[in-house]
């Protein structure tokens, strides 16, 4: 399978504050990788450089065969990154449709014309499609979580970087997400996924990575890094007696 993304020994941070470590992997087109690790390893930072928000003081980073590393965020989310965040942050004071043709139109570059038809796709795939016309403020946080990943989608991204999306849901709906990312996966998007949430890791990645000080501690399969001494140790912070 082709490598739709590679980090290259990246080292980058924040002004004198260095969070990533020579971190090296790579992603794999097609497929959904788990991103776990403790809070402040550096998960958030890694989306940060690879989206453009910092520059790397080390390292290089290529997106479909091109190195990126100083290519502006503007011009990474027009080469097909998108990504969403831990808080979703609609436009409340419009519809859920509204919200996805506005990424449509000013992420994508689309015209009025071209972005309606696109957005109620983008709804039907995240499960919107009925409640287009609800106000977003009106959503509930499954729901918020859902138009996130559609206002992501808006800006017809290759590379879908999600980021928490099944933080503070019940089970159930956790598993509604699940089986959101596994439909994307199949309309063909390439996924990183960072999450907290262990059952996520287990169901519904193809590999994961366990970053630890801000570099690459395990990659692989997604059972065997999860059930691994070193990140049972590092990640949840429970130490073998032997």
């Amino acid at each position: 399978m082709d490598n739709i993304l590679t980090f290259k020994n990246v080292d980058g941070g924040y002004g004198r504050v260095k969070i990533l470590h020579d971190l090296s992997f790579e992603v794999r087109k097609g497929e959904v990788l788990g991103v776990v690790g403790p809070n402040g390893c550096g998960k958030t930072t890694m989306f940060n450089a690879l989206i453009g928000l910092i520059t790397p003081t080390a390292g290089e980073i290529i997106f479909k065969g091109k190195n990126i590393t100083k290519v502006s965020a503007n011009d990474r989310a027009r080469m097909g990154i998108g990504r969403t965040y831990q808080v979703p942050r609609p436009f409340e004071g419009m519809t859920v449709f509204e919200n996805v043709l506005v990424a449509c139109c000013h992420g994508a570059g689309m015209t009025e014309h071209a972005g309606r038809p696109k957005a109620l796709e983008i709804l039907k795939l995240t499960g919107l499609y009925e409640k287009r016309e609800i106000m977003a403020g009106e959503l509930t946080l499954l729901d918020r979580k859902r138009l996130e990943i559609a206002r992501a989608l808006g800006t017809n991204p290759e590379l879908l970087l999600l980021d928490e999306v099944a933080a503070g849901l019940v089970e159930a709906e956790v598993g509604e997400v699940i089986d959101m990312v596994a439909d994307l996966k199949a309309a063909g998007y390439t996924i990183i996924w960072i999450e907290h949430v262990i059952d996520v890791m287990l169901k519904a990645t193809d590999r994961v990575m366990c970053m630890s000080d801000g570099t690459d501690l395990l990659i692989g399969e997604p059972r065997e890094v999860m059930e691994s001494k070193i990140v049972t140790e590092v990640y949840l912070g429970v130490e073998d007696d032997e």
